[in-house]
């Protein structure tokens, strides 16, 4: 009888959406399948300022349950990858490991307010072209703001893939400190790439989460 395919849930940056995504999905290797999901409480049908990560991997749990779903590996970029590292704090039997590419532990204050100052000037047909409201975009970053994983990192099990672009310079220090602490991860920087680089270079992207997805089957 054939082994059911692995899911491997994608969990995008905050205002993505999950059309970015679209090389990963098509280019796992055999025996993975791919699954990308919106951030819960950030589409403009959500509740302004309702937004907070534990609501937020709450709302996940119940849409992997929904789809028969007992345990993934998740896979984020930015927030997604903020989000991917609470939902592996919250519910760690649910995951069977992470790929964390341009995360955060405990974001900078001063480089957070300047973002909400940015965006703050900005129209609100700016937010609408990133599917959410201006209130909700303003809501997540003081929610990211407020985030600190220190102190928690090292309870995460599952393996773990530490991805940062080396022109992705804010979150270097975060890629570092993360590989550092959780027990069993591993960092990698990646020449050239900036912060989106599932977009700048996909199909890098997708080889070097692949060759980690095929590593553990190997392992396992």
């Amino acid at each position: 009888m054939p082994t059911a395919a692995e899911t491997v849930l994608f969990l995008p940056g905050l205002g993505a959406g999950i059309d970015p995504w679209a090389a990963q999905l098509s280019a796992l290797p055999s025996g993975f399948t791919g699954l990308a999901l919106e951030i819960p409480g950030l589409d403009q049908a959500a509740t302004p300022g309702a937004f907070t990560l534990a609501g937020a991997v709450e709302a996940l749990r119940d849409q992997l349950d929904e789809r028969g779903l007992d345990r993934v590996h998740v896979c984020g970029l930015s927030l997604g990858a903020m989000t991917a590292t609470q939902f592996a704090l919250a519910f760690p039997q649910r995951v069977a490991s992470l790929v964390l590419s341009g995360s955060q532990v405990r974001p900078q204050p001063a480089l957070m307010s300047v973002q909400r100052t940015i965006v703050g000037m900005l129209p609100e047909s700016t937010a609408a072209g990133m599917a959410m409201t201006k209130a909700q975009w303003l809501g997540a970053l003081r929610v990211v703001a407020r985030t600190n994983f220190r102190g928690q990192l090292e309870r995460i099990e599952a393996p773990t893939l530490v991805l940062c672009g080396s022109r992705d310079v804010a979150n270097i220090p975060a890629a570092r400190e993360i590989a550092a602490a959780v027990p069993n991860a591993e960092l990698r920087i990646i020449p050239r790439a900036g912060h989106p680089w599932n977009q700048q270079f996909p199909e890098l992207f997708s080889r070097t989460i692949g060759d980690f997805y095929t590593g553990l089957s190997t392992v396992r």
